[in-house]
């Protein structure tokens, strides 16, 4: 069978915007704190801000992320945060390139293949906390009158 220009018509050739997942922002602050080159993985991605809407992420220099929010019209629009922003709950559904979740998810199965004890390894118990000594003088009787 042979296609022929009506068939052509219904073939979408128009370019589309590459798919994005929807991470939690805090999984984001966990793998970017082992390297901080990390964090300039994220210019360009799209995150909410939990008061001020969605908004782009423009550049992160040193410890701050600069988020462009277009819901704060004649306001300051280009809005600077700290990167602990991430980590305290400031911004949720961070949209980002599913090669990059992929690139967290592997660091984050190494990361649990290097904290998890060998087989056959013996863990120790954890240590028991110290007991508290009364300071000098007191006692748990009460004075007698």
């Amino acid at each position: 069978m042979t296609s022929t220009a009506a068939d052509d018509d219904h073939l979408d050739t128009s370019p589309r915007a590459p798919e994005t997942v929807t991470i939690d922002p805090s999984v984001f602050y966990q793998y970017a704190a082992t390297c901080a080159e990390h964090w300039q993985e994220l210019v360009g991605s799209t995150i909410t801000h939990c008061v001020y809407g969605p908004g782009t992420i423009v550049k992160i220099e040193g410890e701050y992320i600069s988020v462009d929010l277009p819901q704060r019209q004649g306001k300051k629009q280009l809005t600077e945060f700290g990167l602990s922003a991430f980590q305290r709950g400031y911004f949720r559904n961070l949209r980002i390139d599913p090669v990059l979740q992929e690139k967290i998810q592997a660091a984050g199965r190494a990361a649990d293949q290097e904290a998890a004890p060998s087989e056959g390894e013996l863990t120790a118990p954890p240590a028991a906390p110290p007991k508290r000594k009364r300071a000098p003088g007191k006692s748990k009787k009460k004075p007698s009158e």
